[in-house]
């Protein structure tokens, strides 16, 4: 009987930790906690950077699931600074309705030298007439 009611509270733990990181977290599909958490609206987001002669060029893709009717989303490139912090070098939107599951952008940034850059997103995907705001961001270092 203790054995039970031990195993019982072991597993209602793990679930109240389970719950409690996927809502303090909101809903993202990335690892947290040793926990993979999933998107509700978002397939995938991809975002990479490439530098060459003083250009970076800035790639974010924001794949809806089926179902999806409109995606928008906020990109934001970042250098970061000696002390560790980040100082944004360049912003741009980009938005695509009209039952679409695909939002794909690329974009140069020109006078930039070797450095750590961030390139953010934050996307707001409409689904089946709700609406998920997520973020992803991909860090690199460029010689």
């Amino acid at each position: 009987m203790t054995k039970r009611i031990v195993a019982f509270v072991i597993c209602f733990m793990l679930l109240v930790g389970f719950v409690g990181s996927y809502s303090a977290s909101g809903v993202t599909s990335r690892q947290e906690h040793g926990v993979e958490l999933l998107w509700e609206n978002v397939a995938s987001i991809f975002l990479d950077m490439k530098f060459s002669n003083g250009i970076i060029t800035s790639t974010g893709t924001v794949t809806g699931k089926s179902g999806t009717t409109a995606i928008s989303a906020t990109f934001i490139l970042e250098r970061r600074n000696t002390n560790g912090t980040f100082t944004e070098v360049d912003r741009w939107t980009a938005n695509h309705g009209s039952i679409t599951m695909l939002l794909s952008t690329s974009r140069s940034t020109r006078n930039q030298s070797a450095g750590t850059y961030r390139l953010s997103v934050i996307a707001t995907v409409t689904r089946n007439g709700k609406l998920e705001t997520v973020t992803g961001n991909h860090t690199t270092t460029f010689q």
